[in-house]
Parts: C-alpha cells; structure tokens; sequence
C-alpha cells in the first residue's frame, strides 16, 4: 500500500471517530437539557394537582 493511501485512510478514520465523537457529545448535552426541561414540566403539574 503506498504511502498517501495509507495516509489517506489513517485521515478518514481519524475524522469519522472524531465526527462521531462530536455527535455522541451534542446529543447528550440536548438529551440531558430536554430531560431536565421535562423533569421540571412534570414536577409542575404534580403540584397543581
């Protein structure tokens, strides 16, 4: 295998596991502030109740 396909590869691969690293991370941090959105809604209307 030559060397700028070697290079190549190593480059997709290190950006593919870092594209998917940042999306793991943004869902989370929009997951979590949902939950807590959510959490906060349902706390409400248990005490008019």
């Amino acid at each position: 295998m030559s060397s700028f396909a070697s290079l190549f590869w190593a480059v997709l691969i290190a950006a593919s596991v870092i594209w998917y690293g940042i999306l793991v991370f943004y869902i989370g941090i929009k997951a979590g502030k949902e939950i807590r959105e959510l959490t906060r809604t349902l706390e409400r209307d248990r005490d008019k109740s």
